[in-house]
C-alpha cells in the first residue's frame, strides 16, 4: 500500500509515496488522507466513480501508446461500471467511427446503450463484437476465456481489466502468447493475473517503463495491456478529487 500526502493538508509540503510494510496497512487500494479537519472531504471519496474512472484513464494511456494509428472501431466487452467508465473516457479522448458492446446480460447491455446519446451497436456474440475492432476493452466477470486470438485483428490493442484473480481469465492462450503483453505492475500481474499465470505469457514491459522510455511501444503488433490496478493510482485519484473539492467549495 502507498501512503500519499496531499498538498493542502497540515503536511502541506510533503508530497511523496512511501511503501508501508506493517501488517495492518496491507489493505490494497486505500488512499489515506491526513488532516484533522478533512473528515467531510474524506467522506466524498467513498463514491466508486473516481476510482473506476482512474482504471479507464490508465487504460486510455495504454491505448494512446499502443493502439493502431488509424483506429476506427472500439469494442467493449462488459456492461458494468468499468465498461461504462471505459466508454466515457475512450470516446472522449479518441475518435471512433463505430462502437460495439457485448455483454452476457443482454438486458444490461441494452440499458448500457440506452443511457448513451451516441449510436452504439449491441452485438449478440463476442466474435461479432471483436471482428475487425481496432481497440478492445475487456471488462467482464468472466473466469474462463471469452476473447480468442483467432478473432482479433492483427495490430489491435486490448485493454484487459477483468479477471483479477490468479484462476480467472478473459483472454485465451493464443492471444496472450502471440501479443506483446504490457502490465501496470509486473510483480502484481505475475502473482494475481490468471490471464498471465495460466497462459504462461511473457510480460514485455510495464506501462511506466514505456512512458519513461526504457521499453518501446510496439504498436505495429497486437498488444495487450493487463491492468490490475495499483494503490498509487487510488492515491492520485483521491488527490484530484480533493483538489476539485477545494476549487469548488
Amino acid at each position: 500500500m502507498f501512503l500519499f500526502f496531499v498538498s493542502g493538508s497540515p503536511l502541506d509540503d510533503v508530497k511523496h509515496s512511501a511503501k508501508l510494510t506493517a501488517p495492518e496497512l496491507l489493505l490494497k487500494s486505500s488512499a489515506l488522507l491526513l488532516g484533522a479537519l478533512w473528515v467531510l472531504k474524506f467522506t466524498s471519496l467513498f463514491s466508486p466513480q473516481p476510482f473506476s474512472k482512474r482504471t479507464a484513464a490508465v487504460s486510455a494511456i495504454s491505448a494512446k501508446l499502443f493502439k493502431p494509428a488509424l483506429s476506427e472501431v472500439l469494442c467493449i466487452l462488459g456492461s458494468g461500471q468499468q465498461a461504462r467508465s471505459h466508454y466515457d473516457v475512450f470516446t472522449k479522448l479518441f475518435k471512433f467511427k463505430e462502437v460495439r458492446v457485448w455483454s452476457r446480460n443482454k438486458e444490461m447491455a441494452q440499458r448500457f446503450v440506452n443511457d448513451l446519446q451516441d449510436p452504439v451497436t449491441v452485438c449478440s456474440s463476442v466474435k461479432e463484437a471483436v471482428i475487425g475492432a481496432d481497440v478492445i476493452v475487456t471488462a467482464t466477470g468472466a473466469s474462463q476465456p471469452i476473447l480468442f486470438g483467432e478473432w482479433v485483428k492483427p495490430g489491435a490493442h486490448i485493454a484487459a481489466v477483468g479477471a483479477c484473480r490468479p484462476d480467472w481469465r478473459e483472454l485465451d492462450d493464443v492471444l496472450m502468447r502471440e501479443a506483446v503483453v504490457y502490465v501496470d505492475s509486473r510483480e502484481g500481474a505475475t502473482a494475481e493475473s490468471g490471464d498471465i499465470i495460466l497462459s504462461g505469457a511473457e510480460v514485455f514491459a510495464e506501462l511506466g517503463e514505456v512512458i519513461n522510455g526504457s521499453f518501446p511501444a510496439q504498436r505495429e503488433k497486437t498488444t495487450v495491456f493487463k491492468s490490475l490496478g495499483m494503490g498509487i493510482q487510488d492515491a492520485v485519484s483521491a488527490k484530484l478529487v480533493l483538489e476539485k473539492w477545494n476549487s469548488e467549495y
